[in-house]
């Protein structure tokens, strides 16, 4: 039997730019999109209070996760 864990990562974006993120455009469909687009499973929850700030619910570990998002582009703090 394989037991699977969920995981919870917490990252923020280091640069949103010249983006108009509030309540109608966040980043979490983009980040959503690219690591679906990267063939991890996973549910992306952007933060209220912090639009550059996300969290990501998945099986993968964080390294991974991080990997499919550098890779794409996105810069994160560190």
């Amino acid at each position: 039997m394989t037991i699977h864990e969920t995981h919870k990562h917490t990252f923020a974006v280091a640069d949103l730019g010249d983006t108009d993120n509030d309540q109608d455009r966040s980043i979490v469909p983009s980040i959503n999109a690219v690591l679906q687009n990267e063939g991890i499973d996973c549910v992306v929850d952007g933060d209220d209070m912090n639009p550059a700030s996300f969290t990501v619910w998945t099986y993968s570990p964080r390294q991974i996760v991080e990997q499919a998002l550098t890779a794409n582009g996105i810069g994160l703090e560190q």
